[in-house]
């Protein structure tokens, strides 16, 4: 798959090239054509992160599905940074923790009738409705979180096994016209009036954010969660280590987030897309995160669970200036899960998994969790 894959993990810097189809055989939550080149190690994917004007997001992913940019993903600087100013209100840290008690009151309600039911499934019992429920309260929308919920997993899967728009665009349609009154304080209605360089943003860009904002919150947390839960299923003594040492909820969040590379490959294009119509076949570069938070010249025995590594570089937000702009969501929250089971007092046991886990040589990390069953005890 990757030719001497020994040799890349020992040269970080390395440009992995594909002469055929590409090399990078992971789902990303964009789709795009496969990658004709990945970008493999920490060092070399941060540079490459960095150097915007090599390494383009002027793409447009899920074609089949989407005929607007997510936003700000898929633009480059300077008008990349004019959108992340515009929304960065919404996602600043100060904000976000205005909002724990709420978070709290979710976590401890859903993990306590979670457990009172028995062998649920815990992405679709517990991380998924929890996670909705979160939005709801960060976005002002808790009318909406049923339906969310009712999306399932992925949201172009929602009606069929085909992938289709049809559900998101619906429900972005609404929540547009619906927002243009100002009959409602939410976050739509607010996002719906932003100003890009003195204009109000149009009904494609308006897509195109809130896309980003439901998605981007929805399926990496959800794996998180659920990964945190089902690790602690299997090694129930590394719970109760957390317990004895709370300091380490911290370091633990981040390892979670590096060892289950929620985000494990995103594409660039070496042809803005925008700027011509001639677009090679092979414009795509993937980035490869993962390839970063296994990095062996910057992790010590990167395979292991390890809440004792102090430093934590990992790339699951990404880098540069498409660094994710809820990671301090994602750590809120997580903050406040992990509290809720500690302090819980519950322990459990994974009664079944299906996991579809990653190919080499990342064969120890969980791709995507199926259907995670538990049972306390």
């Amino acid at each position: 798959m990757y030719g001497n894959t020994a040799t890349a993990r020992k040269l970080p810097m390395v440009l992995l090239v594909n002469r055929g189809k590409g090399i990078y055989p992971l789902p990303v939550s964009v789709f795009y054509p496969k990658a004709s080149k990945t970008i493999v190690g920490h060092k070399a994917v941060r540079e490459a992160l960095r150097d915007t004007q090599t390494y383009s997001s002027d793409l447009q992913g899920d074609s089949d599905v989407r005929d607007y940019r997510q936003l700000p993903l898929e633009v480059d600087p300077p008008r990349h940074h004019l959108y992340r100013v515009a929304l960065a209100p919404y996602f600043v840290k100060p904000s976000i923790e205005l909002l724990i008690p709420e978070f709290r009151a979710n976590t401890e309600k859903l993990i306590t009738e979670f457990f009172q039911q028995g062998d649920l499934e815990v992405g679709q019992n517990l991380s998924l409705p929890l996670v909705m429920k979160n939005l709801g309260v960060i976005y002002n929308r808790p009318q909406d979180v049923s339906e969310w919920i009712s999306w399932g997993p992925d949201v172009w899967t929602a009606e069929s096994e085909v992938r289709d728009g049809k559900v998101l665009h619906r429900y972005l349609d609404a929540i547009y016209e619906e927002a243009l009154t100002r009959s409602k304080d939410d976050i739509w209605s607010q996002i719906a009036y932003l100003e890009i360089e003195g204009q109000q943003v149009s009904a494609a860009e308006f897509r195109g954010i809130a896309g980003v904002m439901l998605a981007g919150g929805r399926d990496t947390v959800v794996k998180l969660f659920t990964g945190i839960m089902w690790h602690f299923g299997k090694r129930p003594e590394v719970l109760e280590l957390l317990r004895s040492h709370p300091e380490l909820i911290g370091p633990a969040i981040q390892e979670f987030l590096r060892f289950l590379s929620p985000l494990p490959v995103m594409n660039r294009t070496v042809v803005p897309e925008s700027s011509t119509t001639e677009l090679p076949d092979d414009r795509y570069v993937g980035m490869s995160f993962i390839s970063g938070n296994f990095d062996e010249t910057v992790y010590t025995n990167p395979f292991e669970i390890d809440f004792n590594r102090g430093r934590n570089p990992h790339l699951s937000f990404g880098f540069g200036p498409h660094t994710c702009l809820g990671n301090h969501i994602t750590e809120i929250e997580a903050k406040v899960f992990l509290e809720a089971i500690l302090s819980s007092g519950l322990s459990w046991k994974v009664t079944s998994e299906e996991i579809r886990y990653h190919q080499v040589p990342y064969t120890k990390v969980p791709d995507h969790f199926g259907s995670i069953k538990i049972t306390a005890h």
